[in-house]
């Protein structure tokens, strides 16, 4: 100790003033201690609440989506809303068979679709480009329109099978060319198990036709005569 406090004399007065400095210190670090302590019962808490509220937002927006489900269907179901989505739809399946129908008769060119409320096509040969279907032509036109009539003929039927299509297309407004197609469309149905009764007047296509029924008029009534390949 001599060594250590070497000639410094012993103070009384400042020996005091440590011991009050130690206390106050003492009481200090006490404070901070409790003042911790709240401050981890404060932030549990909030940890609490934050998990609380982050439930209440999940919960909030499934809530949500079911109102803004309801409040849909409310507001289809007003006027004609509620028809004209369910003609969309059936439209909408109408289009899918017809242009499955069409890409398999069109040698796989051809798929229909619709955009912007107009019916396309879209042209597989020319990297799924998608054009009006006026600019199709005539045999083309045929072709889609036959699509879309076994489509709409298939979807009345139900679960019921239309083994037979009849077609009155109006085919002497056809160029050789498209009155080939037409032919080519017509024997892909017949293998496909359908039977397709075509009314024409035009002799080349009713000679690529299996099996015909000729009607021949006369002053004592028509005939039928039928003819087989």
């Amino acid at each position: 100790l001599d060594r250590q406090l070497g000639a410094a004399p012993f103070d009384p007065a400042a020996l005091t003033q440590v011991a009050r400095d130690l206390t106050a210190t003492e009481a200090a670090l006490g404070a901070a201690r409790e003042r911790a302590g709240s401050l981890a019962e404060q932030e549990r808490a909030m940890r609490e609440r934050l998990e609380r509220r982050a439930e209440l937002q999940e919960r909030a927006l499934a809530v949500s989506r079911t109102l803004d489900t309801w409040q849909t269907l409310t507001n289809t179901l007003k006027a004609n809303e509620f028809q004209q989505f369910l003609l969309a739809e059936v439209e909408a399946q109408l289009l899918t068979r017809a242009g499955l129908l069409l890409h398999e008769i069109s040698d796989g060119r051809y798929r229909l679709a619709l955009q912007t409320g107009e019916y396309v096509v879209q042209d597989l040969w020319n990297a799924g480009e998608a054009r009006g279907v006026r600019t199709l032509s005539g045999g083309e036109t045929f072709l889609a329109s036959l699509s879309l009539a076994i489509a709409l003929s298939d979807y009345l039927a139900g679960n019921h099978v239309l083994g037979a299509l009849f077609l009155d297309e109006g085919f002497g407004t056809l160029d050789p060319q498209a009155l080939e197609a037409v032919a080519n469309a017509l024997e892909n149905l017949r293998t496909q198990g359908r039977m397709v009764g075509v009314v024409t007047h035009v002799e080349s296509l009713s000679e690529r036709l299996p099996s015909r029924l000729l009607v021949t008029k006369s002053v004592a009534g028509s005939s039928v005569q039928r003819l087989d390949l």
